[in-house]
């Protein structure tokens, strides 16, 4: 060997000698494969990694065999192997490429010999049997092989399918066609299988098909698909997920693959299949063993390894996949790409499982191309040897940490919660022990609230395991509960979604299955009365963490979901559509509010988006019953906080309807263009405001329009010009400033949007314009703010929202800005404004959004308003402040207020 090795160095790059050498000294298998090398081959194996060749089933790897005895099938097949086997060592262990590059030369490789293979045998059985005429064969590659991530000593699992009629024609004996395809695939098998002094090509594993031993080696196509449609079972929902033609007939390989869609996706997200999944792979753990590492475990079977990590893509695939299509491939990292881009995982945790994956692939291949052995346990010598091997320093201290990062990603994704725990307290017991801490009323609440648990647990809509999950969700919230001040309203909220899932399992499938969602869940029910009630309205909602990095995408889902409103003939349930689709928005921001991923700017830009969209589709729907051109020319202008994009939870509409046309009392049909914008007018009004599911479910105030309460529902563009200009007294001036057209033609929302540019572009007296703005901020003050020092108003009182946003319509007024948005007013001051102004506008615009974040956070978690904050710092306004805001205390509150009041009156007495 030693002359061999000699003749390879002086044949291959200095740079690469020490590889050589490495690989020779450290793989018997490859040592054992070089003995059959040509030297034809010598010139291109030993190459660098630019270079290197690697196998594929391309003619190049398996050439066509044309002979017809068995024995020179068997030995072609494994001179085919092993040449490419000896590649793909040197690429590995000598080179240390790419491993996915590597997994997918194997399956490739392997796909190329079975259909080869395949080939060999329809010649080898002909003489005796002939063949089916128009009868055609598939092998459907399962598994790593189906997944394309085949390993150096993997089995291959095939599934054959078959269609065909009649018997064969052609050789010595007719048999059925059932009977041919039997015959043909035990001699494929045996190609493949069988072991000669040359080895064999690969070991066939057959036990995955429909009945397992016990079933017939082949199966009809259309039987096979009906099967698993009628009596599949989970574990073979994610084992048909890699399922692919690999050889044979492909377009029938494709016909059953495509007929198996609806049995592996489903079109709602079935938690159970993940508790299924998880018990399955506690049964594997059961086998392999669950000790840590050292010699003997299984990087592929034992805890944190290869198999965690798809156990964890196929149970997301499984869930997602029935509703995104994109999601539905075969090879594992392609496929956590793809989930993480549909948000079913975070960056983070796909980042380090593809890492951990790679890892453990590389391991793995070594422990096989040592030897050549079919296995996937450490060996004795495990650590000096894998570290030759991969180059990897602390052999074990890596598999340790990447044995945790697995485990970890496997609790938080498939692990039923509180599976590890010896014993639990048994909260639906009766006998529990914990409301020591607790007021007698709000022990009996909980009390109560258990026994509720239970009574709906017992009435037999939910399925026996469900008792032992809500246990096990218990055993991880009640001490969180007890020990928050909002634990009892948490534990009865509680009770209430598990009556409201009834018989629907699969969601406390999925509280026991997802630590993040128990997590998120136990947190939320707590902290938001809001959140809470409509969590347990519609516990789907509980899928809510899967999908957290995806807020706006959210958003932009129901918009686009509004905007495709266009057909009319059920007004109800259109308006049905409208209204769910405003609420789910507002839920969603809700939820972001109370992850804190969005701020309070971001979070009023979705709902200005949301109430565009729901103002757009109401006014196409007005149009439509009232047989109008859908360029009929009105404009809806959104005023105030929906003008400026600038929306809280409970905002409302303020709106001006504005007809652009020059001839309001030209007639269209029996009525007037003036006549028929009043109807659009007052029919949109109605549908805006009306309570979901009868319409979008807005407040809505149009006192905003010209004369205010006592003026026409809608203006004319000309009338709304000319009143502004000569009529409008500063404070309309001052809401114009966030006026924005909202829904109607283009052109037509230009021309509005042009007009109140004009009047925005007025050059105005500085001191009178104060004068006036100081005049009106301090009547509302008198009418509207708080009158003793026990409560605050956030909005109304000095040095409020209402202070902040006087002062930005001020620049807009009178230094122009071109912005809508406060803190846009604000920050974006021309470089001309008096210094006073440029110094003080950050931190005005900084206490606005600060201010705005208190309001968000006290509507979402406690439905609360800013009106009325409770000047004791002990009250529960301020715990919530000091869990979520960047103000928490009444001090601290007043001493900003105080300092917003004085920069009021400073810069508008300059």
């Amino acid at each position: 060997m030693s002359e061999q090795i000699d003749t390879i160095l002086k044949l291959t790059s200095p740079e690469l000698h020490a590889d050589v050498r490495r690989v020779f000294e450290i793989s018997q298998q490859f040592t054992m494969l070089m003995r059959t090398v040509s030297e034809q081959e010598l010139q291109t194996l030993f190459m660098d990694q630019d270079n290197a060749l690697l196998p594929d089933g391309s003619d190049v790897w398996v050439p066509t065999y044309e002979g017809s005895d068995l024995v020179g099938c068997l030995a072609h097949l494994r001179k085919c192997k092993h040449r490419a086997h000896r590649h793909l060592i040197w690429w590995e262990m000598g080179l240390r490429g790419d491993m996915d590059i590597s997994c997918r030369a194997i399956a490739d490789l392997a796909s190329g010999l079975m259909d080869e293979a395949l080939r060999m045998a329809e010649r080898l059985v002909a003489p005796r049997y002939g063949a089916i005429e128009g009868g055609s064969f598939c092998v459907i590659g399962l598994g790593k092989l189906g997944g394309r991530e085949l390993n150096l000593g993997s089995d291959v699992d095939p599934l054959f399918v078959w269609q065909g009629e009649g018997s064969t024609t052609g050789g010595r004996q007719s048999v059925p066609a059932q009977e041919y395809y039997m015959h043909l695939s035990r001699m494929l098998i045996r190609l493949m299988s069988e072991r000669t002094v040359d080895g064999m090509v690969w070991p066939v594993d057959m036990r995955l098909r429909p009945g397992g031993d016990a079933a017939a080696i082949a199966l009809h196509i259309d039987a096979t698909v009906n099967f698993y449609l009628e009596y599949g079972q989970t574990w073979e929902r994610a084992m048909l997920i890699k399922a692919r033609p690999v050889a044979g007939d492909l377009l029938l390989g494709q016909v059953f693959v495509d007929g198996i869609v609806p049995f592996i996706y489903r079109r709602y997200l079935d938690y159970t299949t993940v508790a299924a999944l998880a018990d399955m792979k506690r049964r594997i753990d059961g086998q392999a063993g669950s000790g840590g590492i050292a010699a003997g475990f299984d990087v592929k079977r034992g805890r944190g390894g290869i198999r965690e990590i798809e156990f964890i893509i196929q149970s997301l695939q499984l869930l997602h996949a029935g509703r995104n299509e994109a999601l539905r491939v075969q090879p594992s990292m392609q496929a956590i790409d793809l989930l993480e881009q549909a948000g079913a995982i975070g960056a983070e945790d796909v980042l380090l499982l593809k890492q951990a994956y790679r890892f453990w692939r590389r391991v793995e291949h070594a422990i096989q191309s040592r030897r050549g052995e079919q296995t996937h346990k450490l060996q004795d010598d495990y650590s000096a040897y894998l570290t030759a091997a991969t180059g990897i320093e602390n052999i074990d201290v890596e598999m340790r940490a990447q044995a945790v990062i697995v485990e970890t990603a496997f609790r938080k994704y498939i692990k039923p919660v509180g599976e590890d725990e010896q014993q639990v307290q048994g909260w639906l017991s009766g006998k529990v022990e914990g409301f020591d801490a607790l007021d007698e009323a709000g022990a009996e609440r909980m009390s109560q609230a258990l026994q509720y648990v239970d009574e709906c647990l017992s009435r037999g809509a939910l399925p026996e395991r469900s008792r032992v999950q809500v246990e096990r969700i218990l055993e991880q919230a009640m001490p969180r509960w007890l020990n928050d001040e909002n634990g009892v309203t948490a534990l009865e909220s509680f009770s209430k979604l598990i009556r409201s899932i009834s018989g629907r399992a699969t969601w406390i499938d999925l509280m026991a299955t997802h630590q993040g969602v128990l997590d998120w869940l136990i947190g939320v029910l707590s902290a938001s009365q809001y959140l809470a009630d409509h969590i347990v309205k519609d516990p789907s909602w509980l899928e809510w963490p899967l999908m957290t990095e995806h807020h706006e995408t959210d958003i932009k889902q129901v918009c686009a979901k509004l905007d495709g409103l266009d057909v009319f003939d059920d007004v109800e349930q259109t308006l049905a559509d409208i209204g769910r689709s405003v609420d789910q928005a507002r839920l969603l921001c809700a939820l972001a509010v109370d992850a804190h991923t969005a701020d309070a700017m971001m979070v009023g830009a979705w709902l200005a988006d949301v109430a565009d969209a729901a103002t757009s589709a109401v006014l196409r729907l007005c149009l439509f019953e009232m047989d109008l051109p859908k360029d009929f020319p009105f404009v809806a202008l959104a005023m105030g906080k929906h003008g400026s994009q600038e929306m809280g939870l409970v905002s409302d509409l303020d709106m001006v309807f504005v007809l652009v046309h020059d001839e309001p009392a030209a007639h269209v049909g029996k009525r007037s263009r003036g006549e028929h914008a009043q109807r659009i007018g007052r029919r949109m009004i109605q549908y805006l405001s009306g309570k979901p599911p009868f319409g979008a479910g807005f407040e809505f105030d149009a006192r905003l329009r010209p004369s205010g309460s006592s003026g026409v529902l809608v203006t004319s563009l000309t009338g709304f010009h000319d009143y502004q200009l000569n009529e409008a007294q500063t404070w309309e001036h001052q809401a114009l400033c966030r006026a924005r057209a909202a829904a109607g033609p283009e052109n037509a929302k230009a021309a509005v949007e042009a007009v109140i540019l004009e009047v925005l572009g007025q050059k105005r007296n500085a001191q009178t314009l104060a004068a006036d703005v100081v005049e009106m901020r301090a009547k509302m003050l008198d009418h509207l703010g708080s009158k003793s020092d026990a409560v605050i108003n956030l909005k109304q009182d000095a040095g409020g929202l209402v202070d902040i946003e006087f002062l930005a319509q001020y620049a807009r007024l009178i230094f122009g800005s071109g912005s809508r948005r406060v803190i846009d007013m604000l920050k974006n001051l021309s470089a001309d404004a008096p210094e006073a102004w440029l110094q003080s506008a950050q931190f005005l615009a900084d206490t606005y959004r600060d201010y705005r974040q208190m309001e968000n956070i006290l509507r979402v978690e406690l439905w609360a308003s800013i009106g009325k904050l409770p000047g004791d710092a002990s009250a529960t306004e301020w715990e919530t402040m000091r869990r979520h805001a960047a103000i928490t205390s009444p001090d601290a509150l007043r001493q900003r207020m105080v300092k917003v009041r004085l920069l009021f009156n400073d810069l508008l007495s300059n």
